[in-house]
């Protein structure tokens, strides 16, 4: 099997040690545990019928709602197929020489990049302060001069949330040096109370990228979405490919939208299972867990225990456990990795496997 640069691939490792995708609890893919809302399947079998038609290739419907959802003009949002679909078109559209993205980071990044021909630097986020971002450090670093300028958060796959004070710093730092300042707000939806989208107002050089495949449990889906000045959404709208997103899917997202009850306690059982998913974790011999904000952990493993990231995944995978061994993000090693939080029964089975695998 070739690996991936993504968690996720159930249907492989199902194939690859013949077990049933049924009995796999994938930790590796950050997906609410909840799944998807109530109410979401029959909403797209009773819109069936909409395939007979092309999509609204402007998915105008699911811009209205996620308009009303975030307070935000629907002139200033414009879906795609997942948000993966604008890390390849940013780059064709803005056609940058340079770029500077926060590391550890999301590899997709890098490919777009590479696709459309920029020179690509990177900077780390601080190992030795638990992975938090010097500002100060990134503001010099921008100055140097970069077309584009990519962070995440929080970020994957640390985890880690920069204060939304810090991120307008670099903000009107990149928009100052003429650089266009791409927040990736994948995983913002657990503390949507930090992102910076209402920002987009103010910067005509940001531009917000969110994801509905998380939160609301919707991966085959594929649903995401920028948020921009409007002159930046037609822009860039006038480059993307047509009917990318299918009428079934537009009419999911509108309805996951809707689930206000499954929004609250989503947030609410996130939390909680995380803190408990953190202090089991972290209970176990040579286990490093950081206070991440998301929906998932990262996790460092001591030098001196036995096992790797990968040894520990591929461990694990024999047993239908799936991890994200992030030994393949710029700048880590094989001594992290990074698990979803799930729903309580779930989580304390990976803890016990775990407790007979990581050993000094």
């Amino acid at each position: 099997m070739v690996e991936r640069d993504h968690g996720g691939n159930v249907s492989e490792i199902a194939r690859m040690y013949r077990i049933g995708e049924e009995s796999i609890i994938d930790f590796s893919a950050n997906i609410n545990p909840f799944g998807y809302p109530p109410g979401l399947k029959e909403a797209v079998m009773s819109d069936f019928e909409s395939i007979l038609n092309y999509p609204d290739i402007d998915s105008y419907e699911l811009a209205a709602a996620l308009s009303s959802y975030h307070g935000i003009p629907r002139q200033s949002i414009v879906v795609g197929n997942g948000s993966t679909e604008f890390m390849y078109l940013l780059p064709t559209v803005f056609k940058p020489e340079t770029a500077l993205i926060v590391s550890p980071a999301f590899s997709e990044y890098e490919k777009g990049l590479r696709i459309a021909g920029a020179d690509i630097s990177y900077f780390a986020a601080d190992r030795d302060k638990g992975f938090s971002l010097d500002v100060d450090g990134l503001c010099a670093r921008i100055h140097e001069g970069y077309d584009m300028v990519y962070l995440c958060n929080p970020a994957n796959p640390t985890g880690i949330l920069t204060e939304k004070d810090d991120l307008l710093r670099i903000i009107e730092t990149a928009g100052l040096t003429g650089a266009i300042c791409i927040i990736d707000e994948a995983f913002i939806d657990f503390v949507e109370e930090a992102s910076v989208k209402e920002e987009t107002g103010r910067f005509d050089s940001l531009i917000v990228m969110r994801s509905m495949t998380k939160f609301f449990g919707i991966p085959g889906l594929r649903v995401g979405y920028l948020i921009a000045e409007p002159s930046l959404i037609e822009t860039i709208a006038k480059s993307k490919t047509p009917w990318t997103v299918n009428s079934l899917v537009q009419r999911a997202a509108v309805t996951a939208l809707e689930a206000s009850d499954y929004i609250e306690a989503s947030r609410q059982v996130v939390r909680s299972e995380r803190e408990y998913l953190k202090e089991a974790l972290g209970a176990l011999p040579g286990l490093t867990v950081y206070d991440g904000a998301a929906n998932f952990l990262f996790v460092c493993i001591d030098e001196r225990c036995a096992v790797g990231s990968t040894a520990l995944r591929d461990s694990l995978r024999r047993d239908g456990l799936l991890i994200r061994d992030c030994s393949n993000f710029h700048g880590l090693n094989d001594r992290y990795f990074r698990v979803a939080v799930k729903q309580r029964e779930q989580n304390e089975i990976l803890v016990k496997r775990l407790r007979e695998i990581v050993k000094w």
